[in-house]
Order: structure tokens, then C-alpha cells, then sequence
């Protein structure tokens, strides 16, 4: 009995995805003394207002940071010791007033002083780095050197009041521990153990400051596939992430704000070189709701929503 050609390539075409499925991969961060690589990070913000006066609002945000990470240190568990360069900052806002385009590595004078006063806060931070020390799985183990970079920004934001106003938010983010939630998000943990395509494992997260309280979040990764073989081997990770408010935060400012954060969750993927151990590219799309109840200029409480919407983009561009 003859084989039809289409029905014989049909099989091996099944039996190949069945290889590939049942293919199992070790996932982990792998470091060699010397090397380092050099990420892209762009992280743009799109915020819808509503219930301020003049009706709704719109604005957005693009921060672009290109980040250097070498090691300097690897420990024979693979444990290794890590110092990050911020080599440039790049911010481009967009908001009622107009569009306000701040670099750090650009020096020029602007009419608008608060524009000015964060291009001199992001030149105290460009060129600038911290030592972190990362485990196989991406577990942050330390951070050192956040808060000599604030003390640096907290002198220029002191001999400017513009820069004192604008750059308050970025001051918050330069603390050890708050470093080290954006080093987890940057890093995220890996499985461990091997794992086959359909295989999940859980990560998680806290962060919170003054503003916006306690948020804890919970990540979700999947493993959805495994593309190419051997020492070319890439995996696909898909990743699912929910945050929550457990403390709200006390009334803050003159006008008591609160802030309270609604039902945040977030999507995205990771690109992963499985045999040289790092991200190739990662990406997360999170949504972020949230209210804000003050006391309005008429002394009448005044409730503002807010719809952000974010998205990160990580990618290699220097590998050496």
C-alpha cells in the first residue's frame, strides 16, 4: 500500500510539534566576568482624566533610558555582581500647555523653567551607576548606590526651585528598595527548575511611596514556546500581571488627596536567549485605574478618575 506524500508530511509535521512541546528547557540569567549588554527601555504613559475643571484631560509621557549593565563579579552558583549605567534619559511629555522634550544628554536653555529644572535633574542622574547583585533566577539580592545618585539630585532639585517642583517624582524612584522593585520588573524571575512548553511559575512584587500607598502585584508565566534547538534555542514567555492597593494611602497636601488604585492588571512577553541566559527583548502593557479624592479650591470635596494606560519596551541593542 502506497503512502499519500501530503498524509506522510502532515505526520512528520505533528510528530515535530509533539518533539517540540515535550522539549524541556533551563531558564535562568547567565553571566561571565567582563561582559556587558545594553538595554533600550522605553516606557510610554497615556493618562485620561476626567472630573477636573474644564471637562477631560489628556497627557502622555514617553521616558526612553538606555541602560549598560556589566558584570563585574560572577559567583560559581552563576550569582552575579552587576553595576548598571543610566547612559542617557530621554523625556518627551505631551499635555495641555504643549509638547516639552527634555534629554539628558542636550544641553540648552528653555523659556520654561520647569522643563529646565528636570533636564537638570536627569543631566545629576546621566553617566551615573549602582552595583545589584542578581541571582541565577533574577532575584534582586542587593542594591547599592541609589541613594548617592539622590543625594546628587536632591542638591540640584535644592538650588532650584523649578527643578525642586519637577523632579520630586524622580527623587522618590532613586531609593535602594524602590530601585530594587524596578530591578524585579526589569529582571523577572525565572522558573528554575526545567520547564516544557504550557509549564507556569509565579512571581511577585511590592512597591509603594507616600502618593500611591502599598501595591503588591502577582505575575503569571507561561512558557508558549521554544524556537529553535540546541545553542540557538529562544523562549517565548508570556506573562500576566495583576496589581492591588492593600494600603491606602493618608491624606496628603494641602488639599488632603487620596488616591485609591482600581483594577490593574497587565499583559506582555518575554523574547529569552535560553543558552547564553538573558532577555533578547521584553515588552508589558498595564492598565492602571485609579481615583483621586481631594478638597477643591471652593472647599467642596472634588473627585478626579484617571485611566493609565503604559507601556514597556525593553530591548538589547549592544551585546559585548
Amino acid at each position: 500500500m502506497k503512502r499519500c506524500p501530503a498524509v506522510a508530511t502532515l505526520v512528520l509535521l505533528c510528530l515535530s510539534a509533539a518533539a517540540a512541546d515535550a522539549q524541556t528547557v533551563t531558564l535562568r540569567y547567565r553571566w561571565t566576568k567582563g561582559e556587558s549588554r545594553t538595554y533600550r527601555v522605553t516606557t510610554q504613559t497615556d493618562n485620561a482624566i476626567t472630573g477636573m475643571p474644564g471637562g477631560r484631560v489628556t497627557t502622555s509621557q514617553t521616558m526612553t533610558q538606555v541602560l549598560q549593565y556589566a558584570a563585574e563579579e560572577v559567583a560559581p552558583d552563576g550569582s552575579a555582581t552587576v553595576r548598571q549605567t543610566f547612559q542617557s534619559i530621554r523625556m518627551e511629555t505631551v499635555n495641555p500647555n504643549g509638547k516639552f522634550v527634555i534629554d539628558s544628554g542636550v544641553r540648552e536653555t528653555s523659556q520654561n523653567r520647569m522643563v529646565e529644572g528636570m533636564r537638570a535633574v536627569l543631566a545629576a542622574m546621566a553617566g551615573e551607576s549602582v552595583v545589584i547583585e542578581l541571582a541565577p533566577d533574577g532575584a534582586v539580592r542587593r542594591v547599592e548606590g541609589a541613594s548617592r545618585i539622590a543625594d546628587k539630585v536632591s542638591k540640584v532639585m535644592a538650588a532650584d526651585p523649578a527643578a525642586a517642583q519637577a523632579g520630586q517624582g524622580i527623587r522618590t524612584s532613586l531609593s535602594d528598595e524602590a530601585l530594587k522593585t524596578t530591578l524585579e520588573q526589569t529582571f523577572p524571575r525565572l522558573s528554575g527548575p526545567p520547564v516544557k512548553v504550557g509549564d507556569q511559575w509565579q512571581g511577585a512584587l511590592a512597591m509603594g511611596n507616600p502618593a500611591i500607598g502599598r501595591i503588591t502585584g502577582r505575575s503569571t508565566f507561561t512558557l508558549k514556546a521554544i524556537d529553535g534547538a540546541a545553542d540557538a534555542a529562544v523562549a517565548r514567555i508570556a506573562v500576566a500581571l495583576v496589581l492591588r492597593q492593600d494600603v491606602v494611602p493618608p491624606p496628603s497636601g494641602p488639599a488632603g488627596m487620596v488616591m485609591t488604585l482600581g483594577d490593574a492588571k497587565g499583559a506582555g512577553e518575554i523574547v529569552f536567549d535560553v543558552a547564553k541566559g538573558f532577555i533578547q527583548k521584553s515588552t508589558m502593557k498595564t492598565d492602571l485605574p485609579s481615583t483621586v479624592v481631594m478638597t477643591g479650591q471652593d472647599g467642596a470635596p472634588a473627585t478626579m478618575e484617571n485611566k493609565a494606560a503604559t507601556t514597556m519596551t525593553m530591548e538589547l541593542v549592544v551585546e559585548k
